[in-house]
């Protein structure tokens, strides 16, 4: 397993070639929506609002949008698969792996 640190409000997913069976979104904007598994989370200090927020949990699923123009997050790739570093505030919904 990759041993990467993130910090603050941000997180690192590993981003799912196709969406879980267990749920699909559609934006009305038409705008795709891509889905990771969270691997690694900073700590939750938002330091611009001065407290903690609730992150997502290890191996959860994540669903974010991302708009046409640009890619969401910074990312990089380890082998074949892609990895997302990304804002708190970028998650539509997480949901737990069951």
């Amino acid at each position: 397993m990759m041993q990467h640190k993130v910090y603050g409000v941000n997180f690192l997913v590993q981003l799912l070639s196709e969406p879980p069976a267990s749920l699909t979104i559609h934006c009305p904007r038409g705008s795709p929506i891509r889905y990771g598994r969270v691997i690694a989370t900073g700590d939750g200090f938002d330091a611009g609002a001065n407290t903690f927020r609730e992150m997502p949990p290890l191996s959860a699923l994540v669903a974010f949008e991302e708009t046409p123009e640009g890619v969401e997050g910074h990312y990089f790739y380890q082998g074949q698969e892609e990895y997302r570093v990304l804002h708190l505030d970028a998650v539509i919904i997480a949901y737990p792996q069951e």
